[in-house]
C-alpha cells in the first residue's frame, strides 16, 4: 500500500502533538481519516465509471472528492499547526 502525503504529514503532526501534549489534536486526526478515505477512493473518483445509478454515483464521487480536497488542504494546516505549537 502506498501512503499519500496527507497521511504521513498528519500522522507526524498527530504524534508530535500527542507526545508534547499539545492542543487541537482533532485537526491532524481528521486529516488522517480523510487521507485514509482518499487513499482508498481516489482511483474510483478519478475514473469515468458511474454504474447504473448515475446520480448516486456522482453524488458519492463528489463527496469523496471533497474529502480528498480536505486531506490536501489539511496537510498544509498540519504544518502550520506544528509551527504554531513550537514557535508561538
Amino acid at each position: 500500500m502506498k501512503f499519500n502525503t496527507a497521511i504521513i504529514i498528519s500522522l507526524i503532526t498527530l504524534l508530535l502533538g500527542f507526545f508534547f501534549e499539545q492542543s487541537y489534536l482533532w485537526i491532524p486526526l481528521s486529516v488522517l481519516g480523510a487521507g485514509i478515505v482518499d487513499l482508498f477512493t481516489r482511483q474510483w473518483v478519478m475514473s469515468d465509471r458511474v454504474g447504473q445509478m448515475q446520480k448516486l454515483s456522482m453524488t458519492l464521487k463528489s463527496m469523496f472528492a471533497l474529502v480528498g480536497f480536505y486531506a490536501m488542504i489539511g496537510q498544509v494546516v498540519c504544518v502550520g499547526l506544528i509551527i504554531w505549537w513550537f514557535i508561538f
